[in-house]
Parts: structure tokens; sequence; C-alpha cells
């Protein structure tokens, strides 16, 4: 439980540093470069699981090794050990097939799903390594029972490693950590940090130095960099709406749209309406479930714009639609001109009473 709890530990924290230099990768000059990275980092661990998971095979397949192991738990747990890194080696082999591609810059869903198999490789590497540390104790302890010589208790190897990046105390040895604190049965440890937490922890408070340094402080601009970089982006977005709106709505909206007089687009404006508006506001304009468009008091303002505003968005409590997804800018702007230059000032057969205020034009 301990080891497990270390390499997720580990895991979170590799994971925090991923997400702060995820946050600085858009200013590269290159950003497939950080998937190029990532993929390689993901090559080299399928590589080492591939060599890691033969190594425990080879032992595991021995039945004379398997046939000396006294310790059923051990052997358990060993087994399992090896089966979780076997099949876990061939199932993420093949998730880790289909997610190495090399795409262009998005650095949300698919950045992440680059991270999330690094991180789930790098869990079955140190699982493994510990299967293979654990593993090779229990032939070297099964050696020594048969030559019928003392096994040191110094740790080698990939244990040893393990144990310097951990420095936890075996069990064995938990009373030279123990302290007074116990409640319910549960005694309490004073285990030192794990060094790679600390030296992780130490190079964090470096690292952001040196970022509140190099875009909050030291900078040839007038402003911050961060800032310098959130006006461009807000400028480069305002550009690409402009884009959008230029390539799919000619640019026209509420804020843009003008009193079309041109005979042909009115001729237009008029076939809309006569399809579309006459229902609710007559055809004289008079207004029925609908407004009176022939005086001069406006609900929602008798501007061009308003008007543009109120046929695209419409007024649902009122009943009326919006036309967004069923007329063109173009259209709205035709039928809302249609309105204004063929109504306003007409006598209807039966209008309806004012609603609204009263709205002067200039």
């Amino acid at each position: 439980m301990k080891k497990f709890k270390i390499i997720f530990s580990l895991l979170m924290a590799i994971g925090i540093g991923k997400g702060a230099f995820a946050q600085d990768v858009v200013s590269t000059s290159n950003p497939n470069m950080h998937y190029y990275l990532l993929t390689l980092l993901a090559l080299i661990l399928l590589v080492l699981i591939l060599v890691l998971n033969t190594a425990i095979s080879s032992l595991a397949s021995n039945r004379s090794i398997l046939a000396q192991l006294k310790d059923k738990s051990k052997a358990a747990r060993v087994v399992a050990f090896i089966l979780f890194g076997g099949l876990a080696n061939n199932a993420m082999a093949q998730e880790a097939a289909a997610n190495i591609v090399v795409v262009e810059p998005n650095y949300g869903l698919v950045f992440w799903m680059f991270l999330i198999v690094d991180f789930v490789l790098l869990t079955i590497v140190i699982v493994q390594l510990s299967v293979l540390s654990g593993l090779t104790r229990a032939i070297r302890e099964t050696a020594a029972e048969v030559a019928d010589v003392e096994v040191s208790e110094e740790p080698v190897g990939l244990q040893k490693f393990w144990e310097s990046l951990t420095d936890a105390v075996p069990m064995d040895r938990e009373e030279e950590v123990m302290t007074d604190h116990e409640y319910d049965g549960i005694k309490e440890l004073d285990n030192k940090l794990p060094p790679w937490w600390v030296w992780l922890f130490n190079l964090s408070i470096v690292f952001a130095v040196v970022y509140i340094s190099y875009y909050e402080i030291f900078t040839t601009s007038d402003l911050p960099i961060s800032i310098v970089e959130y006006n461009d982006e807000m400028a480069q977005a305002e550009e690409e709406i402009a884009a959008y709106k230029a390539k799919f709505g000619s640019g026209i909206d509420e804020s843009t749209a003008e009193l079309i007089e041109d005979a042909a687009r009115l001729a237009n404006g008029e076939k809309i309406y006569t399809a579309n508006c006459v229902s609710c506001h007559m055809a004289d304009g008079g207004g029925g479930i609908g407004p009176n468009f022939t005086d001069e008091y406006w609900i929602h303002g008798g501007d061009v714009k308003d008007l543009f505003k109120t046929i695209k968005y419409g007024v649902i409590t009122k009943g009326m639609i919006p036309w967004k997804d069923q007329l063109k800018p173009e259209e709205m702007e035709d039928v809302a001109s249609y309105i204004l230059i063929t109504f306003q000032g007409t006598i209807a057969a039966n209008p309806k009473e004012a609603q609204g205020d009263l709205f002067e034009r200039k």
C-alpha cells in the first residue's frame, strides 16, 4: 500500500508540473514539438514495458523457482503483479499506439490525452519495477534457503534504487520512527518526506520565481508580458469574429444594420414579410397578434438596428420567435427596412392600439 501511495503522489506531482508547462506551451515557436516529446516519451515507456515484461515473464515462468517459493501469500502477490503488468502492458500498448499521432496545435483535450497515456504507461513501468524487485528478492531468499545461508538485509539493485527515491523505513524497522500518537489502535509514524518530492517542491519554488520574474518583472514592454499577450489574443479574436461575420453574415448584425432603400432588396423584404409576418402583423402592418407598425410607438425600439435585433432574436415571452436560423442577415435587414419604409406614417384598415414608447426619428 505504501508504494502505491508513493506512486500516486509521484504522478500527481508530475501532473502539476506538466500542467504548469502546458500553460506556457502556447508561447513557443513550434507548438508541435511538445507532441513530439510526449510521443517520444510514450514510445520509450512502451519499449521499457516490453523489456520489463519479458524479464518478469522469464523469471515467473521458471517453475523450479515458483515451486521453491515457500511463502504462498508472497507468491500470490507476485503472480497478481505479473498478471497486472502483462495485461496492462497489452492493453496500454494498443491504446498508446492509437493515440500516438502528431496533430495540429490543440492544447485542450488532445494534449491531456497525450499526458494521460504517458501517466498510465509510467505507472505500469513503476509497478513492473516493483514486481521485478520483489521477484528478485524472492529468488535470492529461495536461493539462500536452499544453500542454507543468511540473506543480507541490505537493499540491492532495484530495491536500493526504490528506497533511495522514497527514503521509506521498512516495516520491520517501523519502531524506529514510531511516535507517541495513537488512536483506536493505529500508531502514527514519523517517516521522512520522499527525496524526489522534496526536490520537486524546491524546483517548483525556483520555477515560480523564474516564471514571475520573466512574465511580470523583467520585461522590455511597457506592460507585463502576460497582459500584452492577453491584449494580442483579444485583438486576434476580434479579427476572427469579423472574418467570420464577413464570410457567413456579410458583416451585418444588430450593430451594423442599415436602412435599405434599394428597390430590389425592398421587394425581397416584402416577399419575406408576406410569407412570414402577415399572420401576426397584417398585410397593411396594422397589427393583430403582434404590434402595429404604422404608428410611431415601439416596444423594443423603432430604429432599423432595433428592429433587426427583434427579428433576429425574437421575443419569446410575446410569442415572437427568433428568425436568425431561418433568415440570413441580409434578409433580416431587407424585411426590417421594408417595414419601416412601407408602413411608417400610413393608416391601417383596422389599426391596433399603440404599444410601447414614442420613438423620435433623427
